[in-house]
């Protein structure tokens, strides 16, 4: 996997305070990183919406592009297999209890992908590509405001997430972070933003109590 910022918004720390100072004449008296910072800080976060970012996303499966769509507030644009040769491609591979598992696994994407060139010599890409599993590597653009982006890593960055989606989350939790730290600096798992995680008993990884 392989995350890059191909985009962002630039004076974005300036652009927040100025649309916070557009709400009220008492914020006038702080300066811009602490006016985002407040705003973070007591999830006053509409006017951090005006902030986004784009993504290269490279070498992700398909599963998880397919969550990524369930955060809807963003732009997605992903590499087509109707006109894309998947013949080489590499998959996923999550981590087995054991060797028997994992050469199960390869054997069976072998064997997919030998199906899959044999399918599409004959019948083309568009049909052959019916074959491809979700483990199947996909490069994506991902464009997402900053407040979806931290609505993203809270859910993402909690243990409970797919291994997969918590790596991508940790990847762009460390490219945002570099840029605008004021926004992204105290974002993780949704039991940081009131020290409670709202995660059931059996899912509960101790860092914070839970919601009961």
């Amino acid at each position: 996997m392989k995350v890059t910022l191909l985009n962002y918004t630039k004076d974005g720390i300036k652009l927040i305070a100025d649309a916070v100072r557009v709400s009220g004449p008492f914020f006038d008296s702080k300066s811009d990183s602490e006016l985002t910072k407040f705003m973070i800080k007591h999830d006053f976060t509409s006017t951090i919406e005006h902030i986004s970012f784009t993504f290269l996303l490279k070498d992700i499966s398909i599963a998880i592009s397919r969550e990524l769509l369930e955060h809807r507030i963003a732009s997605h644009t992903a590499r087509s297999t109707r006109y894309s040769d998947e013949g080489k491609t590499n998959f996923y591979y999550p981590n087995f209890r054991g060797d028997v598992d994992r050469k199960t696994y390869e054997k069976t994407l072998q064997y997919v992908q030998e199906q899959y060139v044999r399918l599409k010599e004959s019948c083309g890409y568009e049909v052959a590509r019916y074959l491809l599993p979700l483990a199947t590597h996909c490069t994506y653009i991902w464009t997402i405001n900053a407040r979806s982006l931290i609505n993203f890593l809270r859910l993402r960055l909690c243990k409970n997430s797919a291994p997969e989606m918590q790596e991508l989350a940790k990847h762009v939790k460390g490219i945002v972070e570099k840029v605008y730290p004021e926004i992204f600096y105290s974002i993780d798992c949704r039991g940081s933003q009131y020290k409670i995680c709202p995660e059931p008993k059996k899912r509960n990884c101790g860092k914070y109590p839970r919601k009961e």
